[in-house]
């Protein structure tokens, strides 16, 4: 279900988040969030999806949970934010890989250009 849908009885806030690795910064700034160079951090991640959440903590969570990151990384996780103002909300849904989502967590099916994020 597209965003769009989902936001007739509700505004998308104009910040959402998505935990990283301050390893992956310099990438993130040179080349955006997502997209063909990201590299999946989750076994259930979906190439070019940019996974994002309306609270910083749940983004963080989900950082801190990656076994696929050596293990010095999950001292350097960062929370980016990110302005929805610049999305393009035809590439934004809810994260089909959590059951029964309320809207918590998003998927951004496309790159999130470095102009959006911040620290």
């Amino acid at each position: 279900m597209r965003i769009k849908e989902l936001t007739e009885s509700a505004k998308i806030p104009s910040v959402l988040y998505h935990a990283t690795y301050r390893p992956l910064l310099k990438s993130i700034k040179r080349h955006g969030l997502g997209g063909d160079r990201a590299q999946a951090k989750w076994e259930d991640s979906v190439p070019g999806v940019v996974y994002l959440a309306l609270d910083p903590n749940v983004a963080e969570s989900y950082a801190e949970s990656s076994e696929a990151v050596p293990d010095e990384w999950l001292d350097e996780i960062v929370v980016l934010k990110i302005l929805t103002a610049g999305l393009d909300l035809e590439k934004l849904k809810l994260d089909q890989n959590v059951l029964d989502n309320a809207g918590d967590t998003l998927e951004y099916h496309g790159v999130i250009p470095a102009n959006l994020v911040s620290l």
